[in-house]
């Protein structure tokens, strides 16, 4: 078996994602390979957040959302260990075509995955 055929047979679909709608790139990116990747790594990013808390000796469960949602963000800003470990989480899970198309904009994307990861980081909470 292909590397990308096991990849992209690995991927959830996410049934609430409109085709239909007229997209820019970046956001069929998104929509098409971002997210079911962060669907399927859902467990594992979870996991690395909870590392990353003890870690870094956060008790995330005593805070408001507010405070959570400020905790998230300092962690992607002052955590690199731990923001390069979660985008990583979600760039080895790209084909290399899909790879081509994240380096053509690698800021654009790496800003898009790291909001997507905190909103799904926030929601698991």
């Amino acid at each position: 078996m292909h590397r990308t055929q096991g990849i992209l047979g690995l991927r959830p679909s996410i049934s609430t994602i409109n085709k239909t709608l007229n997209t820019t790139t970046a956001e069929q990116f998104q929509n098409d390979t971002l997210r079911p990747i962060l669907k399927f790594q859902h467990e594992i990013i979870t996991s690395m957040f909870k590392t990353c808390l003890q870690r870094n000796k956060v008790d995330f469960s005593q805070q408001t959302s507010e405070e959570k949602e400020a905790t998230v963000n300092t962690l992607f800003q002052k955590d690199i260990v731990f923001k390069n470990q979660v985008t990583g989480a979600v760039l080895g899970m790209l084909t290399t075509q899909e790879y081509d198309t994240y380096s053509c904009d690698a800021s654009g994307y790496g800003r898009r995955i790291s909001t997507m990861l905190k909103q799904r980081i926030l929601s698991s909470y």
